[in-house]
Order: C-alpha cells, then structure tokens, then sequence
C-alpha cells in the first residue's frame, strides 16, 4: 500500500493539541465500536435502545459514557447496580484513539487518506473481538476494508494513469495486445484466492476445515488494499507469525491443547492493521527473511 502521491497538497499542520483532539474523537468512535462488537453478531440494532447496563437495565447517562474516564473514575463498575464493566471497553476505546492519532501521523497528516485508514483499521477492530468471541467475520466490516482499497487505488489511478495499472500482454499474431487492470482488483483475486487454496490445502493435511469463509474474504480485501505484490505476502506471513505466538503462549499457559481451534480471524485482523500503518518497514523486514536487501 503506497500513501497517496500528491496527499501533501492537502496537508494540514498538525500539534499536540490536534493530536489530543484526535484521541478524544478516535475514543468516542471506539465507544460506538463497543456497541457495534455486541450487537452487530447478533443482529440487533445499533442505535436502540440506548448504551444500557447490562445487569440493572438502567439507561446510561453522560457520566458513565465519557470514552476511557469514565470506565477510570466509575472504577470499572456501573454506579447504578454496582456491576462490573469488562475492561474491553476501555481497551477498544483507547485502541481506537490511539490508531486516530497513529493514521493522522502516518498519513502525513493528509485529512482524506487519513480517515479511511483510520476507518478500514476501526473495522479491523471490531472483526478481532468479534471473531475472538463469536468466530465470524461480519461482512460489513469487510466491505469498508476492502472500499477502502478500491478508493485508495482509485485515487492512483486517477492521478498516475495507466503507469499505476498492472499490464497483461499477450501476443496474437504479429501484435501484442496490451490490457490494464487495476491493482486493487488483482490483489483481490489474488488475496482470497491464496487463502482459498491455502484453506484447501490445510483441510486435506488435518481432515478438517482450517479457514472459513470470512477469513478468505478478509484476505480478498487486504487483497484490494495491498495489491498482488511482496505487501500481500508478507500480510500473509505476519498473520500466521503472531498466529504461531499466540498458539504457543495459550498452550504454556494451559489455556489451549494441542489440537484445540483457535480462531485465525484475529490474527489476520492484528496483523491487517499493523501492515496498514507500517506497509513498506513490515514488509522489507519480512521479505529480509528470504534474502532480499532489508533497506
């Protein structure tokens, strides 16, 4: 994935004060990302009722509802009943304040560019605690990743012509017939078709199903965002290294045996938002590996 040529033009200035003004809105859109990870699975309706303990069934006032603080000054508890809040809630809103201030930066401060990728990282969000919880990927979250793609590549095309596209010849006779295909629809061919086959191969090897659909479709997407290149492949290679950490750990503490399904969907959500913010270093580092120059 490559920023925008010519994003500069639209470059704002940027301060401490922005940034803080970027976490504080980045937390408030985790708050409703909280909302969307519980209700979303269980296609309930984000908007109504309104936030709402789940224990007493009282209605949250502004109070309760200030993104991170509030968990902080309330001591994790609802101040009605007493009940404990899941930490998570704190953890998503941070999260996403943290990645508000982190596209910003790592757009160079290009508004437009900025919001989606902050956008496509808030869906990868919420696909990790989804998928952490209920093991599906949730197709809406997929499409605004892989929209993303698609405008971004759009963009290329739109500013660098056919010199962004990726060209297919064949020869016919005495002529070679020439046809551009964008990269985004490549990379997303060629992402969930990667995963297709690596899902097939997996079955055959343990005799049961390894991927499920909403991992290729992730895969598609990130697909139409990093191309059919090096980026893709070390996406790839990144989501099965922190899959293979986090399997160990699991299994040291006893929390997992050998044998036991661990869903791959937040691996692949991790290592999505990780390879959106750091693309070009991830990737060197990763294809290092293999003997290609790191710088």
């Amino acid at each position: 994935m490559c920023r925008p040529a010519g994003c500069d033009i639209f470059a704002m200035p940027t301060s401490g004060i922005t940034d803080v003004v970027l976490f504080v809105a980045g937390a408030a859109i985790g708050s409703f990302l909280n909302v969307v990870i519980y209700r979303l699975p269980e296609d309930k309706s984000l908007l109504s009722p309104p936030s709402h303990c789940q224990s007493c069934n009282t209605r949250l006032g502004f109070i309760d509802l200030i993104p991170v603080l509030s968990y902080l000054i309330l001591r994790g508890r609802c101040r009605h009943c007493g009940a404990p809040f899941s930490p998570r809630y704190m953890l998503v809103e941070a999260t996403a304040g943290g990645l508000a201030v982190a596209a910003w930066h790592l757009s160079g401060f290009a508004p437009y560019y900025a919001a989606g990728l902050f956008a496509a990282c808030a869906a990868l969000l919420v696909i990790f605690f989804v998928d952490l919880d209920h093991m599906i990927i949730p197709d809406e979250c997929v499409v605004v990743v892989a929209l993303f793609g698609l405008a971004l590549d759009g963009y290329h095309l739109y500013v660098r012509g056919a010199d962004w596209a990726i060209p297919f010849t064949q020869g016919i006779g005495s002529q070679q017939l020439i046809i551009y295909l964008p990269r985004s629809l490549v990379g997303l061919l060629v992402g969930g078709g990667l995963f297709l086959f690596i899902g097939w191969i997996f079955e055959v090897a343990l005799k049961k199903p390894a991927l499920g659909m909403g991992d290729v479709k992730l895969a598609a997407a990130m697909g139409a965002i990093l191309g059919p290149g090096y980026s893709l492949l070390s996406y790839f290679l990144l989501a099965v290294l922190i899959g293979a950490v986090v399997a160990v750990l699991l299994m040291v503490l006893g929390l997992k045996r050998r044998g036991d399904y661990i869903p791959f969907g937040p691996m692949m959500a991790l290592a999505a938002i990780v390879m959106l913010l750091y693309t070009e270093p991830i990737t060197l580092w990763l294809m290092s590996w293999y003997g290609y120059p790191a710088g």
